[in-house]
């Protein structure tokens, strides 16, 4: 499940990294099957002779508030869940800023606590966000992005346990403006750059038979010995 706001959504002016990552997916040989109740309604190229699984959950404007309110009912639609990408929090930071963030870590703890009430064994993948333009970043708003993205770190050593693994990974470290498409969406080098994060995170637990190559950086992996 790609859960999340307008980074994960995408739409005509603006990249979303699921496209990219589905064929990191695919790459690696694996058998998955992206899920959620939003169906995209773009078109994508064939790759590998296969066609793109649209399914997502991830809405514009959407921030931890408006996830925690409506995942429930999200839960409730597609049934168990075997893994979440997790992307939110940006838009905590825009509208409120720095005095936003306490709220914004106690709703994605709280959100985690539903997954893993949905399935015990879920693996979470939860982002550290990137920053928008430059032109936006006032020091309040990066004050807000850096105490967010710190306190992410926490969240996933809390939240991690026996059965279920939160893995940080970090999408803000080397960031760029040339990355964006306006002041906040990714451009097609951005939403690459954000699915390889992601794919790499995965690779670093399953076997991928094209595993070489990629950008490591950035990736910052909490993991837990399940034996």
């Amino acid at each position: 499940l790609c859960l999340g706001d307008s980074r994960v959504e995408g739409d005509a002016n603006f990249e979303s990294y699921r496209y990219d990552f589905w064929k990191d997916l695919v790459d690696c040989s694996w058998d998955f099957d992206l899920v959620g109740t939003i169906n995209d309604p773009l078109s994508y190229p064939a790759y590998q002779n296969k066609t793109f699984d649209p399914n997502h959950e991830g809405i514009g404007g959407y921030t931890t508030t408006d996830v925690l309110e409506d995942l429930p009912e999200i839960l409730s639609s597609l049934g168990k869940i075997d893994m979440v990408l997790l992307g939110i929090g940006g838009n905590d930071a825009l509208e409120g800023g720095s005095n936003s963030i306490p709220t914004a870590i106690a709703n994605i703890n709280s959100i985690i606590d539903l997954l893993q009430s949905n399935n015990p064994n879920i693996l979470i993948l939860l982002e550290q966000i990137a920053p928008g333009m430059s032109n936006i970043m006032t020091a309040d708003l990066t004050q807000a992005l850096n105490d967010l993205n710190s306190r992410i770190l926490t969240v996933a050593n809390n939240q991690t346990n026996g059965s279920s693994r939160v893995i940080v990974v970090d999408m803000a470290t080397g960031w760029q403006d040339s990355y964006l498409a306006d002041e906040v969406h990714y451009n097609s080098t951005g939403a690459e750059l954000v699915a390889t994060r992601y794919s790499n995170a995965l690779k670093s637990l399953f076997d991928c038979e094209n595993s070489g190559g990629g950008d490591n950086k950035g990736c910052t992996y909490e993991t837990i010995n399940t034996n």
